[in-house]
């Protein structure tokens, strides 16, 4: 007795079996990148948030530093004699925060960059200003000066003219 279909029935054994093959493969790799994939994406996602809480901390940082130099650059414009020196610890302090800023690690360094050049012609536009109020005081000094010479220059003339009137006679 030997069946009759039975080429027929190893084609469909072997058409289950690939069909059986194909479904556990497809929920393998289903289950595989719903557990890999995951955990590869959160590790860059921790990645990146360790990134951003080291830029957000830094921004505090650079954000105190700007706020000592605030309280510098106030204490310039009333300062009378010694505003050099104080004018040349401020461009100290620019230039180490300059140096500070992490090139490497940081998204928008040159946003830093660019606070500290504004801060440097903030502080030139604030020096050029007290060095022309000095000159602008130093002018009316003079003036008065050549006020107080010409009023005497006057008094010698007329003592003069006396003298030589009377020489005369």
């Amino acid at each position: 007795m030997e069946i009759l279909n039975k080429k027929e029935r190893r084609n469909s054994l072997l058409l289950f079996i690939l069909m059986l093959i194909l479904s556990f493969g497809t929920i393998l790799t289903a289950i595989f990148f719903n557990t890999k994939l995951p955990l590869k994406e959160n590790a860059l996602l921790t990645k990146e948030n360790k990134q951003i809480y080291y830029e957000l901390a830094y921004q505090e940082r650079f954000i105190n530093e700007l706020t000592l130099l605030n309280k510098d650059l106030d204490s310039l414009d009333k300062a009378t004699d010694g505003y050099f020196f104080i004018e040349k610890t401020i461009s100290l302090d620019l230039a180490n925060l300059s140096a500070k800023i992490p090139k490497d690690s940081l998204k928008n360094h040159k946003l830093y960059d660019n606070m500290v050049l504004t801060y440097k012609k903030l502080l030139d536009a604030k020096s050029l200003v007290k060095k022309i109020e000095n000159s602008k005081n130093s002018i009316v000094k003079l003036n008065e000066a050549i006020e107080e010479s010409e009023k005497e220059i006057e008094d010698l003339e007329r003592a003069l003219e006396l003298c030589q009137r009377l020489n005369r006679n």
